[in-house]
């Protein structure tokens, strides 16, 4: 079955071949990897690269760098320049920017005259997991198009597994009476958990991080390197944190299950995703990974068992 984010990268893909395809489009999606997938699907189209081809000699890349994952002003001017030259196979260029929003001021001020006014046959595509963050002056001079994936699910047997566990440790602390008898063991659970869950998402993303660089350019930087493979585990990890907030979300509210006082544990339900989601905002901003993950299994620890 064909996909919303399919569906509307064909979409665009008809509207190029009838020359009605907008210049500047914003592709935005919750996964990094994902959306650089649909990014690539259009500019095969634009460009007419044959299957088995990911690159073209009128394909730009403009990437973040560095530790701090910036696109500098320096970096966007180079990607200016090359863009007012004349193409070498086509009569269209294709300009990807990755991670858009990791552009700052300076770069966006650079860009904005070819942003406005491109090239003839230039079209940009700017890719981001996060357009809040996309600067005003570049967001309003773009068409937004959302690409939705469905299935955002890890497949991963040692995942299931440790939602299976997670489930096993929410029912225990919701059990008053097993709780009174025994609070020793949910606290060992919960650092099992947590150690757990850990390793889980390095070996994870570490597994994707070698697929999605083994598929790129081998001309990419070491800094541009280093720059998408933290903006793809930061994205692994959001994804898995948001697959644990909709699981617990679940457990609570099972219409099937019957759970004593349910307005309390409502109550508490809300606070226990009001931390998850306050923990990975923070993360967002390089709070250590391992302390704000502990933080949140502990809280959610005192929320469920308060009385």
């Amino acid at each position: 079955m064909t996909s919303i984010a399919e569906k509307r990268i064909e979409s665009l893909c008809e509207r190029h071949k009838t020359g009605a395809l907008h210049h500047g489009l914003i592709l935005r999606s919750e996964n990094l990897q994902f959306v650089e997938d649909s990014a690539f699907k259009l500019y095969k189209e634009i460009l007419k690269v044959p299957e088995g081809i990911n690159e073209h000699p009128d394909l730009f890349h403009l990437r973040p760098s560095g530790k701090a994952r910036i696109i500098t002003v320096e970096r966007t001017r180079e990607l200016i320049d090359l863009l007012n030259r004349t193409g070498h196979q086509s009569s269209n260029k294709v300009a990807i920017i990755h991670e858009v929003d990791r552009m700052r001021k300076e770069a966006a001020n650079a860009f904005l005259k070819t942003l406005e006014e491109p090239p003839s046959g230039t079209y940009l595509l700017l890719l981001t997991t996060r357009p809040y963050a996309i600067l005003p002056t570049i967001l309003s001079r773009c068409l937004v198009v959302r690409l939705d994936q469905i299935n955002r699910k890890q497949k991963d047997p040692d995942w299931e597994n440790w939602l299976t566990d997670y489930e096993i440790w929410i029912n225990l602390l919701l059990n008053r009476k097993a709780l009174k008898k025994d609070r020793s063991t949910p606290v060992f659970m919960a650092y099992g958990l947590l150690g757990n869950l850990v390793s889980l998402l390095k070996r994870i993303a570490d597994e994707k991080t070698k697929e999605s660089l083994s598929a790129m350019s081998s001309t990419l930087e070491d800094k541009e390197k280093d720059a998408f493979e933290s903006g793809l585990r930061r994205g692994i990890r959001t994804g898995m944190l948001k697959e644990i907030s909709e699981y617990t979300r679940n457990l609570v509210t099972d219409s099937e299950k019957e759970i004593p006082n349910p307005e309390i544990h409502g109550i508490k339900l809300g606070r226990v995703i009001q931390k998850l989601e306050k923990i990975t905002g923070l993360l967002e901003v390089n709070l250590k990974e391992e302390s704000a993950l502990e933080e949140f299994m502990l809280s959610s620890l005192r929320i469920w068992s308060s009385k």
